[in-house]
């Protein structure tokens, strides 16, 4: 029995990335040249770790990604369209990455329309069918559904230096169910990061008491009917979603691969190409250590230590508190909250949960006006605060926001904002597990510390950039305005905007038919594959060089043939029906609300936009966009939802600060400033002159 090391490439390569370009010690290297080289750096040393371990006869094979689009992407046109696009520089290094593995005589593999995922899951089942011993390292608990008696799943948590294993014994002792029900799981639950719906309602810990009571998401649905309340409901309602969600998750273990495990032992490497490559880029570090299983530690690391406590009865914290909250997800509305932090600076304490919830002591102190509370987000923290019913005062600072004043271009997260004022709240130790994400005491009560520790710091800078009286006077306020505005939400009728996809969904199945009998067969018309190939293929339509079925390229051939329209008109269907009735039902929580996030602190321009659901991208551009706007209501009818929109707002600021008198009348007036800046031009008296 040989050990067989799976790698999934993109995933550890794009942990190298991050933690080098916005991590500890976060730094870009580049060459002489100007090549970025800092996620080949780091990647390069987790693979030598791997095979400085090797003691001879074991196979190591590197899965990548080939692109975008995959046969998910054919079925689901929304698969993991909410991912941003990749940092240019790590495009850059993707394909140093595979130069670098192949100089180290690594076998690397891709394959077109799969991803990294199904080609580690199909070498990772061969392995384990014949009986060899697999180690797969990832970042990705997708592949925790790869587990078997042979196969361990190796997770990346920071660098190479911490790794959590997870065996066919340990992965249903932490997560609570086994490595077949994670597809199942997923079903249920959704992938917010793959941007897989599941069904509405479900969390984590209902999805796991399901799927331990009957087994499978199959099982489950057989059962909706009798599943008592919303649950059940949404279960008989979202079973075709939460259905293509769990294929979705599921990865293939069963591709064609033009290669056997032979191919993949690993001989050694010839020291001149790894060194020619070396030498090119720069990284005569990583050529020195790969003889060596030398460690390096390259964690900048704030050092504090924390108490855990269940009550802050007797604790005496002062006047001038930081707090940060752990949670799992972004979405502060509704992710699961772990626990929270507080800091004086000098001592610092995490509570969990459920003793935070009990402990009338905190409750009482973070809604006393009179000690000043300094948090990352103030905005996240009072909204999720009031989910346990506590109303947060006092605050003082928020962190975010400052730095969003002094660089609106950094990313809203903690790890860039403290990197950007050169601090790191990474911690190794006191980390508990969950399923998808992980809760770190530490690291929250290291995160509430800085937050106090560089709030001085971060004032001044203020100063220096003239920005004080605009953070004082116009972020904050608005924070707490906008902390209102998500707590009380949008009232949706999601029984109008079930009605309205059921009649969309009935012109979709009218469209489907049309459009088969007009190409003469049947085929996806979510695949633009598919689409080119009859459009351009079978019926001869003239086509661009690339094939394009794109909105643009079809609206130009739309007088050639009548399947051309309707493939448009199916598609706007489609799209309002995924992204704005499926997509907004998704988002409606227990009291029937929208509670949507109003980022303040993301577009570079300094204007408010909204996510999770988008509100802003609503079409109101034709009959059906306004169909789904009534949707929106208010129960109370002394009250009306208004959509504004400031006219040429710059040019009327501009006005008012030049003090124009001819600019402020036009204003005045009412007139177009356009047109009245052309008549001033030409000497024109005339009003309708355009």
């Amino acid at each position: 029995m040989a050990k067989v090391y799976v790698i999934d490439g993109n995933s550890l390569l794009f942990r190298a990335y991050y933690a080098t370009a916005y991590g500890p010690n976060a730094k870009v290297m580049r060459t002489k040249e100007g090549v970025p080289t800092n996620a080949l750096f780091a990647f390069g040393n987790m693979i030598n770790k791997i095979i400085s371990s090797f003691k001879g006869g074991e196979h190591i094979i590197v899965g990548f990604d080939v692109g975008k689009k995959t046969f998910r992407n054919d079925e689901y046109e929304e698969y993991k369209a909410n991912r941003k696009p990749t940092d240019a520089d790590l495009v850059v290094q993707m394909p140093l990455a595979r130069e670098l593995l192949t100089s180290l005589g690594i076998f690397v593999y891709e394959q077109e329309g799969y991803e990294a995922d199904d080609v580690c899951g199909t070498i990772a089942k061969v392995a384990s069918k014949a009986g060899h011993q697999v180690i797969i390292y990832t970042s990705d608990r997708d592949f925790l559904q790869l587990i078997d008696h042979n196969i361990a799943i190796h997770i990346l948590k920071t660098g190479m230096s911490n790794i959590m294993v997870m065996d066919e014994v340990t992965m249903p002792q932490e997560f609570g169910i086994s490595p077949a029900q994670i597809p199942d799981y997923k079903g249920l639950r959704g992938d917010a990061s793959d941007n897989l719906p599941g069904i509405p309602g479900i969390g984590e810990k209902t999805a796991v008491k399901l799927l331990q009571q009957y087994g499978t998401f199959e099982k489950i649905l057989e059962e909706a009917k009798n599943i008592d309340g919303k649950i059940g409901q949404n279960l008989v309602e979202h079973a075709k979603i939460g259905q293509l969600s769990k294929r979705l998750a599921t990865i293939k273990t069963d591709i064609e691969l033009p290669f056997t495990l032979a191919d993949t032992m690993y001989q050694g490497y010839v020291f001149d190409t790894i060194n020619q490559f070396g030498q090119r880029y720069e990284l005569k570090q990583l050529l020195n250590r790969l003889p060596s299983k030398y460690k390096i530690e390259s964690e900048r690391d704030v050092k504090i230590e924390y108490q855990k406590i269940s009550s802050f009865k007797n604790v005496e914290l002062g006047s001038k508190i930081a707090l940060f909250i752990d949670m799992k997800e972004d979405n502060y509305f509704k992710a699961p909250i772990l626990g929270l932090a507080l800091s004086n600076g000098v001592n610092h304490y995490y509570i969990n949960l459920d003793d935070a919830v009990r402990d009338q002591d905190l409750k009482t102190m973070l809604e006393d006006e009179k000690i000043s509370k300094s948090c990352f987000d103030i905005k996240a923290t009072t909204v999720a605060l009031h989910r346990l019913g506590i109303a947060l005062r006092g605050m003082s600072f928020d962190l975010l926001l400052a730095a969003y004043l002094l660089d609106s271009s950094l990313k809203n997260n903690v790890d860039s904002i403290l990197n950007y004022f050169g601090v790191d709240a990474h911690g190794k130790d006191d980390r508990e597990l969950s399923l998808f994400d992980e809760s770190n005491p530490l690291r929250t009560a290291k995160v509430a510390y800085l937050t106090l520790k560089l709030q001085a710091r971060v004032i001044e800078e203020l100063k220096k950039h003239e920005a004080l009286k605009l953070y004082e006077d116009i972020e904050m306020p608005l924070a707490l305005v906008l902390a209102k505005m998500e707590i009380e939400g949008f009232p949706l009728d999601a029984k109008a905007l079930n009605k309205i996809g059921a009649d969309y969904r009935e012109n979709l199945k009218a469209l489907t038919s049309e459009i088969y009998l007009l190409a003469g067969e049947e085929f996806n018309i979510n695949s633009p594959k598919q689409v080119g190939d009859i459009l351009f293929t079978k019926l001869a339509l003239p086509s661009n060089r690339k094939d394009s079925t794109s909105v643009d390229a079809l609206k130009k051939l739309i007088d050639r043939h009548p399947i051309v329209a309707k493939i448009l008109e199916y598609r706007k269907y489609a799209k309002l029906l995924s992204t704005y009735i499926d997509g907004l039902v998704v988002h409606i929580h227990e009291d029937g609300k929208l509670h949507a996030i109003f980022n303040q602190a993301l577009t570079t321009t300094g204007r408010l936009s909204s996510s999770e659901p988008n509100l802003q991208n609503i079409s109101i551009r034709d009959e059906e966009g306004r169909l789904i706007r009534q949707a929106f209501y208010y129960p109370d009818n002394n009250y009306q939802i208004l959509s504004l929109d400031y006219s040429q707002i710059e040019l009327r600021i501009l006005a008012s600060l030049s003090r124009c008198q001819a600019f402020i009348d036009v204003f005045n007036r009412d007139d177009d400033v356009h047109t009245a800046t052309a008549r001033a031009i030409f000497g024109s008296a005339d009003s309708n002159a355009r």
